[in-house]
């Protein structure tokens, strides 16, 4: 009976065993289950795009402000100096401008007849000009370098004025011909005036006083501090109103210096066809500007042969401003 109860045991445990594997097996036969995947790889870059609007311009530094001074005294000082002759009124006028940058020219300063902390400065310690020529009487010197006109009257300068004279550009006369803005050196004397406005072809010319065929010494609204014209000398209106009291007919003028000039009689451009030349005139000749200053004398020596006697009144010939 033992027996086959152990028989019975192992016929049990071998059907539990099949059943064990035929289970085993069913299970390998599903697929396995997958893990996840996992990216690992670096996150892609976005390249950063540039704004399209432009940066802001920078800002411009401020321009230094002009140092505060007493216009009364600065007028005291200049009309002490010689050049000005309006009145102490502590106001900032054309003509006090116009002062201002005749003494910047003179002490080599920049002409902008604004009063800055040089001017101040050379105000205190200023050159003293000198004039070039001599004799007694009056007569009026122009320095084309300095771009300055003085009047002197027994050798000494009773008044300094700011001129702009011929800037050397190329022109067109009224007949159609090219000429060149040259002002004439040497010596001169005044041969004509015209009181009031003269309208020239090449622009209106106020109170003219002509030296040599149709260049004068005229005021205009531009007086720049640099060569401007078209070869006459500029003033200011002011000025040149106020140069009718003071010089006249036969008055002597002495112009010397500058780049853009020619000497009176020669055949540089521009003084064969200047725009400004009375018909018919028979040009004064001129010396050549001399190396030293001339011998005192009662009038600057040689002096050229005044032109033929003009009228007054406005002709209608072009001049040259």
């Amino acid at each position: 009976m033992h027996r086959k109860f152990a028989i019975g045991l192992a016929a049990l445990a071998l059907l539990l065993s099949a059943c064990q594997v035929g289970r085993s097996t069913q299970v390998l036969d599903q697929p396995l289950p997958v893990a996840p995947t996992v990216d690992v790889s670096p996150p892609a870059v976005v390249p950063t795009v540039a704004p399209t609007t432009a940066p802001p311009s920078p800002t411009a530094s401020p321009k230094p402000k002009p140092p505060s001074y007493d216009v009364r005294a600065v007028q005291t000082k200049l009309t002490a100096l010689k050049y000005y002759i309006g009145p102490i009124s502590g106001e900032r006028t054309g003509a006090f401008r116009s002062a201002v940058m005749a003494f910047q020219k003179v002490n080599g300063l920049s002409r902008d007849g604004s009063v800055g902390t040089m001017t101040l400065a050379a105000l205190k310690a200023p050159k003293i000009p000198t004039p070039r020529g001599s004799g007694a009487g009056t007569r009026v010197e122009v320095d084309l370098t300095k771009q300055v006109l003085y009047v002197i009257k027994n050798g000494t300068i009773t008044r300094i004025l700011s001129v702009s004279s011929g800037n050397g550009k190329k022109y067109l006369t009224k007949n159609g011909n090219v000429a060149t803005a040259l002002s004439p050196v040497g010596y001169y004397k005044i041969q004509r005036r015209i009181i009031g406005e003269r309208k020239a072809d090449l622009g209106i010319l106020y109170d003219p006083q002509y030296f040599y065929r149709g260049w004068a010494i005229h005021g205009s609204n531009s007086v720049p501090g640099y060569p401007a014209s078209h070869g006459c000398t500029r003033v200011s209106r002011t000025d040149a109103k106020w140069l009718l009291a003071q010089i006249s007919v036969g008055t002597n003028v002495y112009v010397y210096g500058g780049q853009y000039t020619f000497t009176a009689g020669s055949s540089a451009p521009g003084t064969d066809d200047p725009g400004g030349d009375p018909v018919g005139a028979t040009p004064p000749t001129a010396s050549p500007t001399p190396t030293a200053a001339p011998t005192p004398s009662a009038t600057p020596s040689p002096t050229p042969t005044p032109a033929p006697t003009a009228s007054p009144s406005p002709s209608p010939v072009p001049t040259v401003p």
